[in-house]
């Protein structure tokens, strides 16, 4: 099994690898993952779509995908891919629902790195908007249940 990195206190929402992993407060952005729920061991990703709402109209720039990411015994275990693309322009009506592609890592993310090890996971997305007027707001979906299976 890989190494674990050491123990660290982390705040809500912090994605960092090896630290406790905790929900912060909502924001007016809710997330609706939808992902397989068991991938074979050895798979370097997992893919799926999260569905982002809002009660109140947004209008911003957000990435082209979603950030997904794994917890295994409430400790961060894979941290969001790397994205090297533009924002692209996000615009929401009040109620309205807009389907986003999501894409984690199956990747460790401790020294030792390689694939994570059968077991089950919780998946979390999370989703940063950049608003035209305001400050960017991150919201937070899951946990989903990802049973990470021996092929």
């Amino acid at each position: 099994m890989a190494s674990e990195p050491p123990n660290r206190v982390s705040r809500p929402g912090e994605v960092a690898c090896g630290s406790d992993f905790h929900l912060p407060p909502a924001v007016h952005l809710r997330l609706e993952g939808h992902f397989p729920n068991t991938v074979g061991a050895g798979q370097n990703a997992v893919n799926g779509t999260v569905d982002v709402s809002a009660d109140q109209a947004v209008k911003g720039m957000a990435a082209p995908a979603v950030d997904a990411f794994l917890v295994r015994q409430g400790k961060v275990v894979t941290t969001p891919l790397p994205q090297d693309a533009m924002g692209v322009r996000f615009d929401l009506a009040a109620g309205e629902t807009k389907s986003v592609v999501a894409m984690g890592s199956l990747v460790a993310c401790g020294q030792a790195g390689g694939h994570v090890p059968p077991g089950d996971y919780e998946l979390y997305a999370r989703f940063v908007l950049i608003p035209d007027d305001g400050v960017p707001a991150t919201a937070f979906g899951g946990p989903w249940p990802l049973a990470v299976r021996a092929q």
